[in-house]
């Protein structure tokens, strides 16, 4: 995941978002013991999709770029294909680097 820092001294991240769903630590934080059991059986159909959902990224269905501004999710791009989300997260972060969008983004 590349970290740039515009030349206003936001730091901005792009990269692919490789889990589809809830975070697992978020879902898991606030139970307690029969709460996180209760909290795994529901996780585990999850985990037993998430080779279906990577298989069908690598068989052509579109990655989700997320770019991030001091962590906060700020946009989010569809691109078909794992070497075309590279190239085009490589774009997006050289032109945060260089300050194109800066402006763009009101937090």
């Amino acid at each position: 995941m590349p970290v740039v820092t515009d030349p206003q001294g936001v730091q901005w991240s792009v990269h692919r978002r490789l889990w589809p769903f809830p975070d697992l630590e978020d879902l898991l934080d606030n139970f307690d013991f029969f709460g996180w059991v209760i909290g795994l059986v529901l996780v585990l159909p999850l985990l037993v999709l998430w080779p279906v959902w990577f298989l069908a990224k690598l068989l052509g269905v579109r990655w989700v770029l997320v770019v991030e501004r001091d962590h906060v999710e700020v946009e989010r791009e569809l691109v078909r294909g794992w070497r075309r989300s590279g190239v085009r997260s490589t774009e997006l972060a050289a032109q945060l680097a260089q300050g194109w969008r800066s402006g763009n983004y009101a937090l």
